[in-house]
């Protein structure tokens, strides 16, 4: 079903739609969490830091931002630290690149200037027979084997992947002791171990292989961009054609209907939550129990940052799998600018019901109308199908019209209506207990559970921890709190230089709480973003 199609539904005008979209959710959930862009960062590593940051905190927060308006999402992988130096002892440097390329297609950005880059000694046989291509290119470097991988050898990626070459005169502008980094010349540990004519007949070597990879994209018919002067100028120029890409592939015509948006805002958000979640079997027991009975709603409780949203968020997803049947309203309170008020949020939820079961009447547009409404949608929507309603964050509830009170909920709800709600201490939550409800409360994180969520954070980055690394970071007792421990997550992952890891780690394990920790966390959003403006943080 196209979105012309889905707003003809809307709006009543072909009563027969509402069949064909019951069972429908997870397509169409699917549907619009398929609008995104996965983008790989190829360079060599030493004499491209600049450009990779400039990406990294300029350019692709721009992007992020204008794929949401578009209902897409946008991620970038950056691999500078994200290989430990145990996966680089194993042989496991090649693969993981070649892995996360293939993750990424069909988007690319290859960077390259006066380096060849790091050539491995060996390619594994277990490597070359997954990717036979490896046999005949074992002399090339990482970056050229990541070009030729992702690009060359794939002809989808064309329009999609872009080339930015820097100006050779660049070196020129640098320190005198900077410039071996930011070419091919030999290095000390070859003149040490094979002579100075020897290791120079290398280096020479790795020059004439990197014009050749230069001039292999040039006749490539891929874009490429000659000749950038500094990394500011790469920026620009990136942030162009990705805008120009954007623009192609997501027009604001494209962007979804407004309740599909809404939609798309909140299913975002959840996964967001369901790439980082680490639950315990007793959590999901207990909702999946409340979901098959009947009574009153159920209201999870815990501290801030305790993981509620992570867990409904996977257990909405879990529930739809098992229960295709069933149809699902997941409503985070905070996802969208409108879903701070009560009313547009019960607005919304009447919308899905109205659209999913093809009720006849018309969303009221008042508040006092949507207060006295809402009941009675509940009830004809549990007459058509089981019904799940899931609301989280309570306490983010605008405080207008009584909302915090929640004089908008109606104190019984029909037997096939399920809710599920969240919340904070403070008004809802009296409210809640005075209602007598039953409740449940989500407990701080183990310490096996903190290793798991970092490995699978960073993991999802294209990123590792060494295990000392890793153990310092679970076993700070602020790790506990999964809103913490993703947002360090999250500021390391922005850290280009292996050798800052441990200095940036131990800075933000200094905190004492969590507004500690985002207080950390805007001072370095000075240091980055004031430098052209001051004051703009």
């Amino acid at each position: 079903m196209n979105l012309r199609e889905s707003e003809d539904c809307m709006d009543g005008r072909d009563r027969d739609c509402s069949d064909s979209l019951r069972g429908s959710q997870v397509t169409d959930t699917a549907r619009l969490l398929d609008r995104q862009i996965r983008v790989f960062i190829s360079s060599t590593f030493r004499d491209m830091q600049g450009e990779r940051d400039e990406l990294i905190k300029f350019v692709f927060p721009q992007l992020r931002k204008l794929c949401a308006e578009r209902g897409v999402t946008f991620t970038e992988i950056d691999l500078r630290w994200g290989i430990t130096e145990a996966q680089a002892h194993r042989g496991e440097v090649l693969p993981i690149c070649l892995a996360e390329i293939e993750r990424c297609q069909p988007y690319f950005i290859g960077l390259l200037g006066e380096r060849y880059g790091w050539v491995p000694t060996e390619i594994s046989e277990d490597l070359i027979e997954e990717q036979p291509w490896l046999k005949e290119h074992r002399e090339h470097s990482v970056t050229a084997l990541e070009i030729l991988h992702g690009v060359q050898n794939n002809p989808v990626m064309k329009n999609r992947a872009y080339f930015y070459f820097r100006d050779p005169q660049y070196v020129r502008s640098l320190a005198e002791h900077e410039r071996a980094a930011f070419h091919e010349v030999a290095s000390q540990e070859e003149i040490e171990k094979f002579g100075a004519k020897e290791a120079e007949k290398r280096a020479a070597e790795r020059r004439e292989k990197l014009e050749l990879l230069k001039g292999l994209i040039r006749n490539s018919d891929l874009p490429v961009r000659e000749n950038y002067a500094n990394p500011k100028e790469l920026a620009r120029l990136v942030l162009e054609d990705f805008r120009d890409l954007i623009e192609k592939e997501y027009p604001p015509e494209s962007k979804p209907n407004e309740l599909d948006r809404e939609r798309a805002f909140h299913e975002a958000f959840a996964r967001t939550r369901t790439g980082v979640y680490i639950g315990r079997d007793e959590y999901f027991d207990r909702l999946n129990e409340h979901a098959r009975g009947q009574g009153p709603p159920l209201v999870v409780l815990g501290r801030s940052g305790s993981g509620k949203s992570a867990l409904l968020a996977n257990w909405v997803r879990k529930h739809r799998e098992d229960n295709p049947g069933e149809f699902v309203v997941l409503h985070f309170i905070g996802a969208s600018a409108d879903s701070t008020n009560w009313s547009a949020t019960l607005r919304r939820i009447l919308g899905e019901l109205k659209r999913h079961y093809g009720l006849e009447m018309d969303v009221p547009q008042q508040s006092n109308e949507i207060r006295a409404a809402f009941s009675g949608w509940l009830q004809e929507a549990g007459k058509r199908g089981r019904t799940v309603l899931v609301i989280d964050g309570l306490n983010q509830l605008e405080d207008h019209e009584g909302a915090p009170d929640l004089v908008w909920m109606p104190e019984e709800v029909p037997q096939n209506v399920r809710v599920v709600l969240s919340t904070l201490p403070g008004r809802p939550l009296i409210e809640l207990e005075s209602r007598g409800w039953p409740s449940m409360t989500v407990e701080p994180l183990q310490t096996d559970e903190r290793r798991d969520l970092i490995r699978d954070y960073l993991k999802r980055h294209g990123k590792a921890l060494s295990a000392d690394r890793l153990e310092r970071i679970a076993e700070s007792s602020k790790a506990e709190s999964p809103l913490f421990l993703r947002a360090l997550l999250s500021e390391i992952c922005v850290i280009g230089q292996h050798e800052c890891l441990d200095e940036q780690i131990g800075g933000y394990l200094e905190s004492e709480t969590i507004d500690d920790l985002y207080e950390r966390i805007l001072a370095r959003y000075e240091i980055d973003y004031e430098r052209d403006r001051p004051q703009l943080v």
